[in-house]
């Protein structure tokens, strides 16, 4: 297996290197990080819904997609990039692509156990230390040849990740930071210092040549073109403007299971003759909202903007009572029924199913 140990390298190669591997049907072990920061979107995502493109122009962020899956990530220079290419035949690959993921992270857990820092896998591709994510990997396919592609958080801006992204107003930016704070962990975090860039790769490289034979390759002078001419590609208007999966609900991946949602009321309690309604709005929506914070399919937290319909009946009570809650209909209906139990007169003429429909909405 060739080893690319490229060091620091131009943001857009980190991404191009692989596919340029991929699309020369080269194997190859690739381990490099950015020069320069830019947000990473993946095969399937929609550039307008997922970036903030003002902020994005603003700051001079800029903008890649890759070609295989994954959510939209902030690539930067304290993340080192590990990023393995094999043919779909290769032996290694036999079994589920999650119990893969198993063995490919294994080199980089143990880099962080050389500095002290325990740290497991959490299902299907995330590295996480007492529970707080310090690696996202995905997987894809490119020319018939599997990618797997990972990294090591050495340290991470959480103010730019939550403003890089497109979303619903600043509480919902101001609860992503937040959550991203509590889920999300850096190995500068966990050591009280930045560790020393090349220390780090050394030992990544010496542990995953205890699982792979690895040769040293050069970066070719036809390497560097073939990957500059795939970051061209990569970076142009048509592929970063693909149509992606849009949902109707806004929701942000901070970690494997835990997820931020804008909940938009369904529709106003309180609708006048003239189909206005006690809210002001004439569409039969309300203004109101809710940000849930996800995990493992159980809401953790559950913060309401309005409805003005909702006003008198105690919400906080219906937050107190919905956390700890799977996120299912069984479980939440029964919670909307004990809510309107204990909120009596405040809540008369509430619509039960109204309310679960904004818990729920997908």
């Amino acid at each position: 297996m060739k080893l690319y140990r490229l060091g620091a390298i131009p943001w857009d190669e980190t991404q191009a290197i692989y596919h340029v591997l991929a699309q020369g049907r080269q194997e190859g072990l690739v381990i490099c990080r950015p020069a320069g920061r830019c947000v990473c979107l993946g095969l399937h995502d929609d550039l307008e819904q997922e970036v903030n493109l003002e902020y994005c122009q603003e700051h001079n962020i800029p903008i890649i997609r890759r070609d295989i899956g994954g959510g939209m990530v902030l690539l930067a220079e304290e993340q080192i990039f590990f990023q393995l290419v094999l043919r779909a035949d290769n032996p290694l690959l036999t079994g589920r692509r999650e119990a893969f993921f198993g063995q490919l992270l294994q080199p980089a857990i143990q880099t962080l156990a050389d500095f002290a820092i325990p740290a497991a896998v959490k299902l299907p591709a995330d590295i996480v230390v007492n529970g707080k994510k310090i690696s996202g990997n995905g997987a894809g396919d490119i020319n018939g040849f599997a990618v797997y592609t990972g990294n090591i958080l050495l340290a991470f801006d959480r103010t730019a990740m939550a403003n890089v992204l497109k979303v619903p107003g600043s509480r919902f930016r101001d609860q992503l930071r937040l959550s991203l704070e509590r889920y999300l962990t850096t190995m500068e975090e966990e050591l009280g210092c930045l560790p020393d860039y090349e220390a780090v790769e050394a030992r990544l490289v010496h542990h995953f040549a205890t699982w792979l034979e690895l040769t040293p390759a050069e970066y070719t002078a036809a390497l560097k073109a073939g990957a500059a001419k795939t970051a061209r590609y990569l970076t142009s208007p048509e592929f970063l403007q693909l149509p992606g999966k849009r949902s109707r609900v806004r929701q942000v991946k901070i970690n494997e299971g835990t997820y931020v949602r804008l909940q938009p009321f369904p529709r106003c309690l309180k609708p006048t003759p003239d189909s206005q309604n006690a809210c002001g709005n004439r569409n039969g929506s309300c203004a109101g909202y809710a940000i849930l914070v996800l995990q493992n399919n159980k809401i953790i937290e559950f913060a309401h903007y309005g409805p003005a319909c909702l006003e008198p009946c105690r919400l906080q009570l219906l937050a107190s009572l919905l956390s700890g809650c799977a996120w299912h209909e069984q479980a939440v209906k029964p919670v909307v029924a004990e809510w309107l139990r204990q909120a009596a007169g405040g809540a008369a003429g509430v619509l039960p199913a109204v309310v679960a429909d904004w818990i729920l909405a997908r």
